[in-house]
């Protein structure tokens, strides 16, 4: 269910490539990218992405416990609600702006959410903590 980016040395033979590349793809999918300086940046989005979204789905299931709902139970919700998300994300013709939309109700409780999390900028400390991953990958590879 992954995906990965790579390169290649210049002089690979594209049998080669297509070699790497069916090999690749029986983890999930891949990229080739013509520029190696995405490598870092791919490695901090997606190479790290699961452990951000780990942490989100950690904090929704701790705010379902503060809500009084069972430990297994907000598990349950909260795993379930990400998995019809993700359906959507991947089978919809709407953008993500149009998805929210539908869900945030016009004053209601997605939308005192949504407003919370603007007001405490939410969304630029989790690009914030994307880039700092990046600078982290270009740093270890020197």
């Amino acid at each position: 269910m992954g995906i990965t980016g790579y390169t290649s040395a210049e002089g690979i033979a594209f049998n080669e490539l297509m070699n790497i590349e069916r090999l690749l793809n029986s983890t999930g999918r891949s990229v080739y990218l013509e520029n190696e300086d995405l490598l870092d940046g791919v490695t901090a989005l997606s190479g790290s992405g699961p452990a951000y979204f780990y942490y989100i789905v950690d904090a929704m299931i701790k705010a379902g416990i503060e809500m009084g709902i069972d430990e297994n139970l907000s598990k349950l919700f909260v795993k379930q609600t990400m998995l019809g998300a993700y359906h959507l994300i991947n089978n919809s013709d709407k953008n993500l702006e149009e998805l929210i939309n539908d869900v945030a109700s016009k004053g209601g409780t997605t939308e005192a959410a949504l407003k919370a999390f603007e007001d405490n900028n939410l969304k630029g400390i989790l690009q914030r903590g994307i880039l700092n991953a990046e600078k982290r990958a270009k740093e270890l590879n020197g």
